[in-house]
């Protein structure tokens, strides 16, 4: 299991340092003293590629390249949208009609998990994985505590269950109960240049394409649907001809939906 580092920011208050300590042993990390030292130079001394800082506002991932806290990105648009009246496709994808349990296999940021849970029917119940254990931390804790200014959102964000685990693993355990979708928005291999948010943490991410056999495997899974975010849909079309595309006509993304024959 990779070995995750938490520090405090620079100069922080004993309270702060405490709590950093804390959030540390409650996700497995190993806590080093910040001193005097600039997170470049800890990244130089532990070897490492990243590093979690716990802060006032809460923790942030920081690389070489830059850093990244929680925030809402594209959910909070999206959020607007729906209140209006405006059509969500993803929504559109996932096509529940009453209380679904959704499975997002690729969690992330969490944009996308989070307008699932604030666009889902009442009673709906949200489960999310994340494989990188820098952004399933720091997402977590977002969830868990970042305040919106809207208390619907803040609830929203409250009833995701976030857990540290690859998806490819998860899928295979017979303990898990079922769920009705299950959804993948895998990482693209050409990444999107207007998206300058994931610059500092791209290299934490997963980058493997989802294989045929794991499809295959979420579609025994799911009850009802399996739904996979993309640009790009010519092969999975022609390995099944049924699949059905939700879409802006000048998007960029796109969601394909593969109905499951025995939901």
């Amino acid at each position: 299991m990779e070995t995750v580092y938490v520090t405090t920011s620079l100069h922080a208050s004993k309270s702060i340092c405490e709590q950093g300590r804390k959030w540390a042993v409650a996700i497995h990390a190993f806590f080093i003293e910040r001193g005097e030292q600039n997170i470049e130079q800890l990244l130089t001394a532990y070897h490492i590629e990243a590093i979690l800082v716990f802060t006032v506002q809460g923790p942030e991932i920081r690389t070489f390249l830059g850093r990244h806290a929680f925030h809402l990105s594209m959910a909070e648009l999206r959020i607007q949208h729906i209140r209006q009246g405006m059509p969500d496709h993803f929504l559109e994808a996932l096509g529940a009609e009453g209380p679904v349990r959704l499975l997002d296999c690729t969690c992330g940021f969490g944009s996308d998990t989070i307008v699932a849970s604030f666009g889902l029917p009442a009673g709906s119940d949200v489960h999310a994985l994340e494989i990188s254990p820098y952004m399933a931390a720091v997402t977590s804790w977002g969830l868990a505590h970042f305040v919106h200014k809207q208390a619907d959102v803040t609830e929203a964000m409250r009833r995701i269950r976030l857990q540290h685990d690859d998806y490819r693993d998860y899928l295979q355990r017979t303990d898990i109960a079922p769920y009705d979708i299950i959804y993948f928005d895998p990482m693209f291999s050409r990444p999107i240049q207007s998206s300058p948010q994931f610059h500092p943490v791209r290299n934490l991410l997963e980058h493997e394409a989802m294989s045929d056999e794991c499809l295959a495997l979420a579609l025994t899974k799911a009850r009802r649907r399996v739904v996979i975010k993309g640009r790009s849909f010519r092969r999975l079309k022609m390995v099944y001809p049924r699949v059905k595309l939700y879409g802006g006509k000048y998007s960029r993304i796109g969601y394909a939906v593969l109905e499951c024959e025995h939901g």
